[in-house]
């Protein structure tokens, strides 16, 4: 067990657990977090130490959660810890619990070591984030911001990330051939890869600053989706893909949503140049690349695979942030 002394902030206490403390939060908790009374248990945290690192598995009780006590709890315990000698913090939440990776990164833990296959203390999949003393005490930086609100919208389609419960439409659109056979690689996905996506990795991703995958919604639900993808922020540039259900397409739903994400991406993320790449025979696409101001910039000689083996030729248009 690793001992700090308690620290006390507005919100409440974080002090040593008691030996005979009896917390469901999945382990022996070194820390808690107690109300300012003394008479509510909030949170807990355990720590474990190895060469100058400790790491930190933390739970907040459940009717506590939307408050931001997980992060509020890092961030006490930090100071202390690298007071103490301490060089490095880290944490592994599960892959499948965005909201505390969330936590960690807005006590300014930095996502480091990628997913951790296995890594998580559930054995599932984890993501590594690391703090260092001289990382300051603000929130992680991210490339990739929530969107205001929690969507963009024109008045007649809504942008919005996919969430777990999108799972049925997405699999029903993903898997449809007059969808799939306009993807990167014509194949559908399988249904594991459906349901990881929805259920975490477009999260983790957008946390991440990877990609921000969203649903096009023209208020009866899901319609399609948009993505920006292959961000590099030192660069200032990403791609745009999207694609819609048969039966919304004519009705400016893919214009729209183009427009939407590259406001957004120019405006809130701060790119300079968004691109797109279309089958040279998708007319349809390039129709609305065209009414968003995107140019045609040349031809990409194979620029795509095909499941035969062959590679397939794509137009490449890019639209710039003052054009």
């Amino acid at each position: 067990m690793y001992v700090i002394e308690p620290v006390t902030t507005a919100a409440f206490t974080l002090r040593q657990a008691d030996d005979d403390a009896k917390i469901e939060c999945g382990f022996e908790p070194d820390l808690v977090a107690v109300a300012p009374e003394g008479d509510g248990l909030w949170g807990a945290m355990r720590l474990t130490e190895a060469d100058g690192v400790v790491s930190v598995r933390f739970w907040v009780a459940p009717e506590q959660r939307g408050r931001k006590l997980g992060a509020a709890m890092l961030k006490a315990a930090a100071p202390p810890l690298f007071a103490s000698g301490v060089r490095r913090i880290e944490t592994r939440p599960p892959v499948r619990e965005p909201a505390a990776i969330r936590a960690a990164m807005r006590a300014g833990f930095r996502p480091d070591s990628g997913v951790i296959r296995g890594g998580a203390y559930d054995g599932g999949d984890a993501l590594g984030l690391g703090l260092l003393a001289g990382d300051g005490r603000g929130p992680a930086p991210r490339v990739l911001p929530d969107l205001a609100g929690g969507e963009l919208t024109d008045g007649t389609v809504s942008l919005r990330p996919l969430r777990p419960d999108d799972f049925e439409a997405h699999l029903r659109h993903r898997t449809s051939p007059d969808v799939y056979s306009g993807a990167a690689l014509p194949l559908p996905p399988s249904v594991g890869e459906v349901v990881e996506m929805c259920e975490w990795r477009a999260a983790v991703d957008w946390l991440l600053g990877r990609a921000a995958l969203m649903v096009i919604d023209d208020g009866a639900g899901y319609r399609g989706t948009i993505g920006l993808y292959d961000v590099a922020r030192l660069i200032g540039t990403a791609m745009i893909g999207y694609d819609l259900s048969a039966d919304a397409r004519g009705k400016g739903y893919a214009t729209g949503a183009v427009r939407l994400i590259c406001r957004w991406a120019f405006e809130e993320v701060g790119l300079d140049r968004v691109w797109a790449g279309t089958d040279v025979h998708n007319a349809a696409s390039q129709a609305v690349l065209r009414r968003t101001g995107f140019r045609l910039e040349g031809v990409e000689r194979g620029g795509l695979p095909s499941v035969d083996g062959t590679r397939r030729d794509t137009l490449v248009w890019a639209t710039l942030s003052r054009t």
